[in-house]
């Protein structure tokens, strides 16, 4: 490498190495260098960087702790590289040997004025050096430090008039952040933070007090329009009061912040009258009378065990609740008529909101809700005018979907394009007859124990391209009047015991599905074989993915898929043989999976299609043994195809 003098560019980046090469100093033309590895050896020291005068964009400084000498730092001669826009200065993440040394390393690596964004990784002085938040350094925007757990004192950021993202983490020496972080001394007349935009404080373990800088010249964040508190457990509430431009507020695992008993402050006292979005998760409902705040229009509550009612938010569009166990009714005057997303997550004690004030809802595009609104019995279809998304999940207590007999209803549902429900154990019924869902394109039911069958005529969603049954033990019945939507891409069906085969042929129309790409079936063996028996899939099949308890399949069956490209076999814990010869009609087979089919001895004697090029086999103990790279028995019978993954080893 010391031979390229003329060499412009060396990224590194994404690379394990561990030191750079001798003698790096000799490459005088680099204009870019992603990374330089410090090592102890002569010619990999950090003074090699001491020529490189020319290097511009990003660079990382990597294992500085392998810096013998201070002086040594000195040489690498930052100061003097004005092209420089971005640098990261990093030590090992192991216990330090020389706090005092570290310190004097940072010093003296003091960079140019010129630089832009700084990051300082698992540093382990107990202080920073002066040069680190002097004023001089105008021209820098983003700063992070990280890891740095020995400091107990911040830089004085406030001093940085360009800087516009501070990132602070792990720094778990630091209880107290006070008049050092703004950098005023009492008497300046410059306020803090001029530009500051985002501000960040994660995993700070042991900080407890956020005190105010006690300027008499304005806020001390004039601009700060987003801050993010996360995992600052000690933290008491004693946020900045004064926060004029703030639009996004989260605030994560900051337990006793929340908590109104830990200080006399309170949130009432916040003026954040800009406040767009605001994120708790964890604690208690303290911060929710910034629900107040008229310009809100997202709203994120997680883990909060006392809330029970929320407040009224006249211009909120995004509404996400999770695991609030004590949230029990939403405003009395209903959600805002703005909502387009609402998302309820393990909100098991929520009353869900009357019609009256569904139809109120004229925005709301998303509706997701899972393990909650135990109350709810019927779920009322046709209130929204704008839904696109509907998904339930895990709603215990839901029988059924019903739709609203009044004037208008089904024109309601015609933006409806997703429909799952999931795991709602009793459920009975759809609405007694078709959906009305002309635009429908997503259809996903399952884990509904109790249901015995699907809307009527599903032949007239023309528009749906997915659908799929999975875990309906009591099925009977499915597309029994004019068969299966014309346009179906994607279909799939598991563990429905009851469903009748007989009917299959006479009423699923499969054949003629033309758009059908992929085909899964699992667990419902009578259906799988009455369907490989009378060869009802379409010749048209790209994917077939099988999963049953037979000892073999009916390969005389599969012959006509002549344009099946994929063939999976999956959890067939019974299955001995694979058919021989049809497979051979497969010429348009491509990929050929196995998985967990232990009894599965060995692969057709007559081999397999000369078409496939891909073959994975995982989980197959006799399978893997006998085909193994080398050294298996038969591995010469398939060494011919392109690309081999038998375990976790790939051969090509």
């Amino acid at each position: 490498m010391k031979e390229l003098i003329n060499l412009h560019h060396l990224d590194v980046s994404g690379t394990k190495i561990e030191e750079m090469p001798v003698q790096m100093g000799r490459l005088k033309s680099l204009r870019t260098l992603t990374a330089f590895v410090v090592g102890k050896s002569t010619g990999s020291r950090i003074g090699e960087l001491r020529e490189l005068l020319q290097l511009g964009g990003k660079l990382s400084i990597l294992k500085l702790q392998n810096v013998v000498d201070a002086r040594d730092a000195l040489q690498a001669n930052m100061k003097h590289k004005k092209d420089l826009k971005e640098l990261e200065f990093s030590w090992g993440a192991n216990n330090v040997d020389d706090s005092q040394k570290e310190r004097d390393v940072l010093d003296k690596l003091q960079p140019c004025v010129n630089l832009e964004k700084l990051t300082i990784r698992f540093y382990g002085g107990t202080n920073f050096p002066n040069w680190l938040g002097d004023s001089s350094f105008s021209n820098i925007q983003v700063m992070r430090l990280s890891d740095c757990k020995y400091c107990w004192l911040l830089p004085a950021f406030g001093r940085l008039p360009g800087l516009k993202e501070l990132c602070i983490e792990s720094m778990k020496f630091v209880k107290t952040i006070g008049v050092e972080f703004y950098g005023r001394n009492g008497a300046s007349l410059i306020p803090p933070f001029q530009s500051l935009v985002r501000l960040e404080f994660r995993e700070m373990p042991e900080w407890e007090e956020w005190v105010p800088s006690g300027g008499e010249y304005g806020p001390d964040f004039p601009r700060l329009q987003e801050l993010i508190l996360n995992k600052c457990p000690k933290l008491r509430a004693s946020l900045p009061c004064e926060l004029p431009c703030l639009k996004k507020l989260t605030v994560c695992g900051c337990d006793v912040l929340h908590d109104g008993r830990a200080t006399t402050t309170t949130t009432n006292s916040l003026n954040y009258k800009s406040l767009e979005e605001l994120e708790i998760t964890g604690g208690c409902q303290t911060l929710l009378s910034l629900l107040e705040t008229k310009l809100l229009s997202l709203l994120k509550i997680q883990n909060v065990d006392d809330v029970q009612c929320l407040p009224n938010c006249n211009r909120l569009q995004r509404l996400i609740l999770s695991n609030c166990p004590m949230l029990s009714s939403f405003p009395k005057d209903g959600l805002a008529t703005t909502l387009t997303w609402l998302s309820i997550y393990n909100c098991r004690r929520l009353e869900f909101l009357p019609y009256e004030m569904l139809a109120k809802l004229t925005s709301l595009d998303y509706l997701w809700i899972e393990n909650s609104c135990d109350s709810m019995r019927s779920f009322p279809l046709g209130s929204f005018p704008k839904l696109t998304t509907l998904d339930i999940c895990d709603c215990e207590n839901l029988e059924s979907l019903s739709l609203i007999e009044e004037e208008g209803a089904v024109e309601n549902l015609s933006h409806l394009n997703y429909l799952r429900v999931y795991k709602c154990p009793k459920m009975v019924c759809f609405h007694e007859g078709e959906l009305p869902t002309p635009n429908l394109s997503h259809f996903d039911v399952g884990g509904c124990k109790n249901l015995k069958s699907l809307p009527e005529r599903l032949h007239t969603l023309t528009a749906l391209r997915y659908l799929s049954m999975w875990n309906l033990p009591n099925l009977e019945s499915s597309a029994e009047d004019e068969g299966l939507p014309p346009n179906l891409r994607y279909f799939s069906i598991g563990n429905c015991e009851r469903l009748r085969a007989s009917s299959l042929g006479e009423y699923w129309g499969l054949q003629a599905l033309v758009s059908l790409e992929q085909f899964d079936i699992s667990g419902s063996d009578h259906v799988l074989e009455t369907l490989l028996k009378e060869q009802l899939l379409p010749t048209t099949l790209h994917t077939l993915c099988i999963s049953s308890t037979l000892k073999s399949l009916d390969g005389k069956r599969l012959g006509h898929l002549t344009s099946l490209q994929v063939l999976e076999i999956r959890n067939c814990p019974t299955l001995e043989f694979l058919p021989g010869e049809e497979l051979q009609h497969l010429t348009s087979l491509q990929k050929l999976y196995i998985w967990r089919c232990d009894s599965l001895q060995c692969l057709p004697e007559e081999g397999l299609p000369p078409s496939l090029s891909h073959l994975y086999i995982n989980e197959c103990s006799a399978l893997e043994e006998r085909y193994k790279n080398k050294t298996g028995q038969d591995w010469a019978k398939i060494s011919h195809i392109p690309c081999i993954q038998i375990g976790k080893e790939v051969i090509i």
